[in-house]
C-alpha cells in the first residue's frame, strides 16, 4: 500500500469524538488532527546508526518554568509493560534515520521494522527523523504510519483500523495543518482508552489529564503565528498502564536531572522548547537502565547508542546555530551479563569499551563493540604468535633451529636499516615465549623482520594475510607498524576488533592446526596465569557449598591462555584490552567433558582508569557466570 499524500482537507479545531471503551471496540478521543498513511508487513534487520550522549547538565535555574506533577499513581507489578516500546529491555534490533525521505522509511519497514517516534524535520522536501524497532516478538504490533492527513482523515484511518495513536506529529504544508502519525492496533490485550489533542494550549492539555484520568504518553509543542501551542497522546491511568508520572515544560537540563532524581524516574518522551531548554514527561522508573542526552551531532548519537548497547526510543532533532543537533531517550539492549559488565567498564573509565564472551562452537554470551576497532597495543601480538606457528606446522620454520636477529635497543629495533647495528641471535622458541609471555617488543619487531626476510614491512603483509585468509579476520584488524615505535599515533595503527580476536583463539581451539602438539605449544609459549578465575572459582563453590577436594579437581581442570596489553601515550590517554582461551570442566554422570571458550574486552583513548581496576580481573568477571553452570554440574 502507499503512502497517502492528500492535501486542501478541511479539519475541525478541537473536535471530539468518544466510544466506549471494551475489547473489542476502544474509544478514543480526537482534537483537531490529520494524518496519513499506510500499513506494511514487517521483517528484520540490524540497526547501523545510533547515538547518546550523557546528559550535559548546566547549573543554571529555569526560569519561566512550568512543572506540573500530574500523578502520583503507584504501580508496584513491575512485570506490566504496557507500552513494549518505551519501556522494554529486551534485546532487538532497531534503526533510527535522520534527513529521511519517504522512500528510505519504507525501505526499513519493508525490513521488519516499525516507527516508534519521529519527528517532521521539513517539508518542502519532506525529511524526518525516525525511531524504529523490530516488529517482532514481545515488540510485534499490528501497525500503520500515515502523514499528510486532515483531521477528518486521522479520525477516519483510526475508526477503519481500529486503532490508537502511539505518535502525533503536526506541521503544516503550504499553509495547511498537516498530520503524521504511527498506530497501533486498539484491539484485544493491546486495547486502551486514550485521547489524543493537538493545537491546544498547555493549561488545556494538562485539564484533560485530569479530567480524563489519563497520562501523557507523546506531547509535542509547535509555533503557528508566533503563538505556542501544544499537542498531546494520553491513556487512561488505570490497570497496567497505571504509573506516577510528572511533566514539566521550558525547563533546563539541570532542572530535568534534579526532578529525576527526586522522582526516582526517567523520561519517556523529550522535546525542545527553547534555546537549550526542554518539555519532559516521565515516569516512575521500573529499575530499565537508560540513558539520555541533548545537543549532540548524529556521529556522537551513533557512538553513545554503541557504547551504552542501548536503542533509541525517542528521537528529537533541533537546529543549533544552523547545525544539526539532537535529543535522545535511550534504552538498555544488551543482555543481563552485557550490561553488567559493560557498567562495569563504564564505572572504571570514560575510554570507549567494549567486551566479548562465545562459546566455541557455539552462541555469543556477550558482545559490546565487538565490531568495533581499537589499538590493542600488546594484545595484538597473539596474531605474530599464530603465523609463526603456523609457519612451523608448515615446515617452513623451526622452534628450535631458526635463529631470529633480535635488536635489543629499543630505537635500533623500531628502525627498518639495521646497518651497523647490534643484535643478538635467539632461536624462534625463546623469541617467541618473550613476546607472549614478556611482551618483548624488540622481540616481536624480530619476528615481523623474520617472515619478511628483513623487511618488517613485508613480513606485517603477511601476516596479515594470514589473518585475513586463514582466519577470516576483518580488514579493520591489521598489523601496521612495529611495537613500542610511536603507538596509537602511527598513521595507520595497529588495529583490532574483538569479534576477530574471538576468531582467532576459536580457530586455534577448533583446529587451525592439523596437530594438536602444535596447538599445545602455541597455548604454552603463551601465558596460563589463571588468577583472579581461582578467585571466583572459589567465591561461587563456596555458594554452593562444595567440598574443598572437589574445588581442588575442578580447578585443576581449568586451562586458560591469553595475551594483553596496554600503552598510555604522551599526553596521558590510556589503551588497554585482552583476550584468550579458557577451557571449563563440567560433569555429566560419571564422566567430566569440557567447553572451550574465547574472550576479549577493551578500553581504547581514556583519561581516566580507576586505581585498582585490571583488565585480567575483568576477564574473570565475564566468565563468572559460565564458571558458575560449571561449578554447579559439581554438586
Amino acid at each position: 500500500m502507499e503512502n497517502l499524500g492528500i492535501s486542501e482537507c478541511k479539519y475541525l479545531d478541537k473536535e471530539k469524538l468518544k466510544m466506549k471503551p471494551n475489547r473489542n471496540r476502544p474509544w478514543y478521543v480526537y482534537l483537531s488532527s490529520v494524518v496519513l498513511g499506510f500499513t506494511l508487513p514487517i521483517v528484520g534487520l540490524v540497526n547501523n546508526s545510533s547515538v547518546l550522549v550523557a546528559s550535559q547538565v548546566s547549573r543554571e535555574t529555569a526560569s519561566n518554568s512550568s512543572v506540573i506533577n500530574v500523578d502520583k499513581l503507584e504501580n508496584n507489578d513491575k512485570n506490566l509493560i504496557a507500552l513494549t516500546e518505551k519501556s522494554s529491555t529486551k534485546p532487538t534490533k532497531f534503526w533510527w534515520l535522520h534527513g529521511a525521505s519517504v522512500s528510505q522509511i519504507k525501505s526499513k519497514i519493508n525490513q521488519g521494522y516499525r516507527i516508534i517516534d519521529w519527528e517532521v524535520e521539513k517539508t518542502s522536501p519532506l525529511r524526518f527523523s525516525v525511531a524504529m524497532v523490530r516488529n517482532k516478538g514481545e515488540y510485534a504490533k499490528k501497525w500503520w504510519w500515515y502523514y499528510g492527513l486532515s483531521s477528518q482523515q486521522v479520525k477516519e484511518k483510526l475508526n477503519t483500523n481500529k486503532a490508537r495513536i502511539i505518535d502525533l506529529e503536526i506541521y503544516r504544508l503550504n499553509g495547511q495543518k498537516k498530520y503524521a502519525v504511527a498506530l497501533v492496533s486498539n484491539t484485544g490485550a493491546d486495547a486502551k482508552s486514550w485521547w489524543y489533542y493537538s493545537d491546544s494550549s498547555i493549561k488545556n492539555i494538562i485539564e484533560k489529564t485530569k479530567v480524563n484520568k489519563a497520562r501523557i504518553v507523546d506531547l509535542d509543542t509547535y509555533v503557528v503565528g508566533g503563538k505556542r501551542l501544544y499537542s498531546a497522546v494520553m491513556i487512561k491511568n488505570t490497570g497496567s498502564d497505571r504509573k506516577a508520572w510528572w511533566y514539566y515544560y521550558n525547563v533546563l537540563p539541570s532542572f530535568i536531572n534534579s526532578k529525576l532524581k527526586e522522582n526516582k524516574a526517567r523520561l519517556v518522551d523529550i522535546e525542545r522548547h527553547g534555546d537549550n531548554k526542554f518539555m519532559v514527561v516521565m515516569e516512575k522508573s521500573q529499575g530499565q537502565t537508560w540513558w539520555w542526552y541533548y545537543g549532540k551531532t548524529a556521529t556522537q548519537v551513533n557512538q553513545l547508542w554503541q557504547q551504552n548497547q542501548a536503542r533509541i526510543f525517542d528521537i528529537e532533532p533541533y537546529t543549533v546555530n544552523g547545525k544539526k543537533r539532537f535529543a535522545v531517550l535511550m534504552l538498555n539492549n544488551a543482555n543481563l551479563l552485557t550490561t553488567r559488565i559493560g557498567e562495569m567498564l563504564r564505572n572504571n573509565t570514560d575510554g570507549v569499551s567494549g567486551l566479548y564472551l562465545k562459546k566455541v562452537n557455539g552462541s555469543v554470551l556477550a558482545s559490546l563493540k565487538a565490531d568495533i576497532s581499537f589499538y590493542p597495543a600488546s594484545t595484538i601480538k597473539v596474531l605474530e604468535h599464530l603465523h609463526a606457528m603456523k609457519q612451523v606446522e608448515a615446515g617452513k620454520v623451526n622452534l628450535n633451529s631458526t635463529k631470529v636477529k633480535v635488536y635489543l635497543d629499543r630505537a635500533d629495533s623500531c628502525s627498518d636499516n639495521h646497518a651497523g647495528q647490534k643484535f643478538e641471535q635467539e632461536n624462534l622458541r625463546e623469541t617467541l615465549k618473550k613476546m607472549m609471555k614478556n611482551s618483548n617488543n624488540q622481540s616481536t619487531n624480530a619476528i615481523q623482520e623474520l617472515f619478511g626476510n628483513g623487511k618488517a614491512n613485508v613480513g606485517r603483509n603477511t601476516i596479515n594475510q594470514t589473518a585475513y585468509n586463514s582466519l577470516g579476520m576483518s580488514k579493520k584488524t591489521a598489523l601496521n607498524h612495529k611495537f613500542a615505535c610511536g603507538g596509537p599515533s602511527n598513521d595507520p595503527a595497529n588495529s583490532l576488533t574483538l569479534k576477530d580476536l574471538g576468531k582467532l583463539y576459536e580457530k586455534v581451539s577448533t583446529g587451525v592446526f592439523t596437530s594438536n602438539s602444535n596447538r599445545d605449544t602455541f597455548y604454552e609459549l603463551m601465558l596460563n596465569r589463571r588468577g583472579r578465575i581461582l578467585t571466583v572459582i572459589d567465591e561461587e563453590a563456596s555458594k554452593l557449598g562444595l567440598s574443598t577436594n572437589t574445588v581442588k579437581s575442578f580447578k585443576s581442570k581449568v586451562k586458560t591462555a591469553g595475551k594483553g596489553g596496554s600503552f598510555t601515550t604522551g599526553n596521558g590517554k590510556k589503551y588497554t584490552s585482552i583476550g584468550g582461551w579458557v577451557k571449563l570442566p563440567f560433569q555429566n554422570g560419571n564422566s567430566v567433558t569440557t567447553r572451550d571458550y574465547v574472550f576479549g574486552l577493551f578500553i581504547d583513548k581514556a583519561d581516566t582508569i580507576n586505581d585498582g581496576f585490571g583488565i585480567w580481573s575483568a576477564r574473570a568477571e565475564l566468565l563468572r557466570d559460565e564458571i558458575r553452570k560449571a561449578l554447579v554440574t559439581f554438586k
